[in-house]
């Protein structure tokens, strides 16, 4: 295998951290002590510290984690007595890791770790899963496990386990699913006890948990055994083993399709010791902080696959000659390769920015909680926090959503590209089809992601419908006039808009809107409708076209993306160019889909087919 450093050699990941970020907004928001942490008394020598760390990161994953990916996929992960023995070649890969730090790369300083960036966390994600996709699933529950302790749990929880995960390279998982309940936290019955010491004894079992044998274990439990709802739910934290013997048993190893070397396992609590993290009844909204973290690093272990098929596709295209020259030269593979890569770069290009806006969140939060700041300081802080949070919030399920069809995508293309060649197990094409698998389905499915977009949608414009109506009208009136490109966007921005209001029509219409409304009376009517559409349960329709409105949601925010890149290189016009010319009539045809009435779906959902 080529050698290769996956950050230094790679063009597009440079030109997004170096152009798209802004280092001296960050920096100057920073608390001091994470400026300390990595020796920088500016922006640039803030950012060049960390370009330092992440090229040592990108020339292991390029050469010793990348080496080892074929291994780490053939060999076994075993399960005896309890205990669980993971590929030697994971174990490798892992020690490499922690060797240079990586456990402790994005940790709190206070607690012995770098403070990285999440927008850092984030690209050293993407290049480990480029490199070997079990191995970044292993690596991703240092930081993670931590994040929540620091944040929720107490200080001495903080100082006793966060501190280990830093300098001990402890990790842990977050125990989640049930063998019977999965997004539906409803029917969870997983409870807890409490003890006159103030711990608390867990019973229940929980399944497909990612790092099983992790030290410690996040459980998501009822606050006892016969409480139900969201607001009984709770999360515990529970050591692997207590006083030499096991807290909790690892009971089986899933067989997986993919990501061989990484246990995901099967959890008994059995009256298991925890201690509760947050207060009681807290769980779920600290369990959707945790998963709005994973979502996007999920977004970024698919950009990274995406590099990997593009680069293998790529590569094969441009050495296999038929008819007198590279099949990379001829129309059907040049175009398959050039809308890859035209994706894999919208992809990037939304995913950092949901990472560098999620960084900014966390930095202003921190400033906050500083004493001395002004009441001008504050005020602009709040502003700011606002403005990140709402960005994070709309790009957080688009990135999972868009990477996760997206993967596989490009798995089955570089298969194709590859030919019979791709059928065979010695050019891996197959192996990242089956490691693409998964991130349409970890972390959220993408239909979980698809009805959290149009939850999101539906409240902006039912709060906001003068809003909507101008949009769809304006952007329409602006497709006439400008920049070809701005053109174009402003055109598919009236395609999402209209399609929304088209929907939220089609699901009003029959009960406060009259066929013949007005522009006034339509704006009344959704106004008027605001609380009930809001609740993502009671619209059918809504359900039923949420991917198809995710993905355009998706179509805008990459396309608006790769020109805003353009807006800052010009070569990158070519990108948004391809991509919009692709994206307009798909466009057009999920519009389409939307408004035109089914009546025999309609009728399968009412039963009667």
């Amino acid at each position: 295998m080529q050698k290769q450093n996956f950050f230094t050699g790679n063009d597009d990941i440079l030109f997004h951290l170096k152009h798209r970020v802004d280092w001296d907004l960050v920096y100057n928001t920073l608390d001091p002590k994470y400026r300390e942490a990595v020796g920088a008394v500016s922006a640039e020598e803030y950012r060049n510290s960390w370009f330092e760390v992440m090229s040592t990161l990108g020339e292991i994953c390029g050469t010793t984690i990348a080496d080892n990916a074929r291994t780490v996929e053939e060999q076994d992960i075993s399960l005896h007595n309890g205990v669980v023995t993971l590929p030697a070649a994971i174990v490798e890969n892992m020690e490499t890791l922690k060797a240079v730090g990586f456990s402790a790369i994005s940790i709190n300083p206070s607690f012995g770790g770098l403070g990285a960036p999440f927008v850092f966390e984030a690209i050293g994600m993407e290049m480990i899963n480029r490199a070997c996709p079990s191995t970044a699933l292993n690596a991703c529950w240092f930081g993670s496990i931590a994040h929540i302790i620091e944040r929720f749990g107490t200080h001495e929880m903080a100082e006793n386990y966060v501190t280990k995960i830093a300098a001990d390279a402890w990790s842990g998982s977050m125990a989640l699913t049930e063998p019977d309940a999965g997004s539906d936290l409803g029917a969870m019955k997983t409870y807890a006890e409490k003890q006159a010491d103030g711990s608390w004894k867990i019973y229940g079992s929980k399944r497909f948990i990612s790092n099983g044998p992790g030290e410690l274990s996040l459980v998501l439990a009822r606050k006892s055994k016969e409480d139900k709802g969201l607001d009984s739910i709770c999360i515990f934290l529970a050591p692997r083993t207590l006083d030499g013997k096991d807290n909790f048993v690892i009971s089986k190893i899933e067989e997986k399709v993919g990501l061989h070397g990484s246990a995901t396992c099967e959890l008994n609590f059995d009256g298991s010791k925890g201690w509760l993290i947050g207060e009681e009844g807290q769980g779920f909204p600290i369990m959707l902080f945790l998963m709005n973290d994973a979502r996007i690093a999920v977004g970024f272990q698919g950009i990274g696959l995406m590099q990997a098929t593009f680069e293998m596709a790529s590569k094969y295209a441009s050495e296999r000659k038929t008819w007198g020259k590279p099949i990379a030269q001829h129309e059907l593979i040049a175009e398959k390769l050039f809308d890859m890569e035209c994706e894999l770069r919208g992809a990037r290009s939304m995913g950092v920015q949901a990472a560098f806006n999620q960084a900014m969140m966390y930095a202003c939060e921190g400033a906050l909680k500083r004493s001395g700041i002004s009441d001008e300081e504050k005020a602009d802080l709040e502003k700011r926090l606002a403005k990140h949070k709402q960005r994070v919030r709309r790009w957080t399920p688009l990135i999972k959503y868009y990477t996760g069809e997206k993967s596989f995508e490009h798995a089955r293309n570089c298969v194709q590209i590859h030919g019979g060649y791709g059928f065979t197990k010695e050019y891996r094409a197959e192996w990242w089809v089956r490691e693409s698998l998964i991130y349409s389905l970890y972390e959220g499915t993408s239909q979980i992601q698809a009805l959290m977009c149009v939850k999101d949608t539906f409240k902006v414009a039912v709060r906001r419908p003068t809003e909507l109506i101008e949009h769809a009208l304006g952007a329409k009136l602006r497709s006439f006039t400008g920049d070809s490109l701005k053109k174009e966007l402003y055109s598919l921005k009236s395609i999402v808009s209209s399609s929304v209001l088209g929907l939220l029509l089609k699901i009003t219409t029959s009960n406060v809107i009259p066929s013949d409304a007005s522009i006034k009376d339509i704006i009344k009517g959704l106004a008027s409708a605001g609380k009930s559409l809001t609740k993502i349960e009671d619209m059918h329709l809504a359900m039923l076209h949420a991917e198809r409105i995710c993905e355009l949601k998706c179509l805008e925010a990459i396309a608006e993306a790769l020109i805003w890149d353009a807006e800052v290189d010009s070569t990158r016009r070519k990108y948004a160019e391809r991509f919009l010319y692709r994206a307009l009539p798909k466009a057009a045809m999920l519009k389409q889909e939307i408004m035109t009435h089914c009546q025999v779906m309609e009728d399968r959902l009412a039963g009667k087919l």
